[in-house]
């Protein structure tokens, strides 16, 4: 039995001395790289007030994909791309007969930033960043949830199909099970006016994103 976990131990060493050096020079070697590319799945919530009045509720599932490129030592260009839906609630709209349950939210965002991003030398890395959004919104035709507190306007001739704007800041965290290739989980705050209204807090239809994707760095 010695034996055996002898040679196994032998066996292991060898793997790890072959492997493990060219795996750590491939990071020190590759530690900035000149562009990336991802896509990842999250939670979103968001920061409308009045959302859950029309639709189920402010959480729901969203996708989205990145590409960034590295113009200046650590500084990145990065655009950002996400999409969030949301289907009525049940019953109807306050003091009119209109259903719930037709009321269908889709909203897209579309953003242009600068990400900072440290050297690469390890299995864990971290960044973050800030820039610009922008943000489509479509409802299905008869409401709105910009007219959420005036009963009487609630009900809309057609979708709004403006693009809203706003800022976003990022945070995030990797890990790198292979040179090249990363897990990360990012957190993404944004703030976007639409429809003619501010685009803080109460009245803003971006919000809260924690995400987990797949992250390519090829070179």
């Amino acid at each position: 039995m010695q034996i055996k976990h002898f040679f196994s131990w032998i066996i292991i060493g060898l793997v790890f001395g072959i492997f493990s050096p060219a795996f750590s020079q491939s990071y020190y070697a590759y530690n900035q790289p000149r562009i990336s590319f991802g896509g990842d799945a999250a939670f979103f919530r968001i920061s409308f007030d009045g959302f859950d009045e029309i639709y189920s509720n402010k959480w729901g599932a969203s996708v989205g994909a990145f590409a960034s490129a590295r113009f200046y030592k650590s500084y990145y260009a990065v655009i950002k791309y996400g999409q969030f839906s949301k289907n009525g609630k049940s019953g109807t709209y306050k003091d009119t007969d209109y259903n719930l349950e037709n009321a269908k939210w889709d909203e897209k965002w579309y953003k242009i930033g600068v990400r900072v991003h440290p050297p690469i030398d390890n299995k864990f890395s971290s960044y973050y960043g800030f820039g610009i959004g922008f943000f489509d919104v479509q409802e299905a035709v008869d409401i709105s949830i910009f007219t959420v507190d005036d009963t009487a306007t609630a009900i809309k001739a057609e979708s709004d199909n403006d693009l809203g704007s706003g800022f976003y800041l990022e945070l995030g965290i990797e890990y790198f099970p292979v040179p090249f290739m990363a897990i990360y989980s990012e957190f993404d705050i944004s703030s976007g006016s639409y429809n003619g209204r501010p685009g803080f807090e109460a009245t803003s239809v971006g919000g809260y994103r924690l995400s987990l994707g797949i992250a390519i760095y090829p070179f």
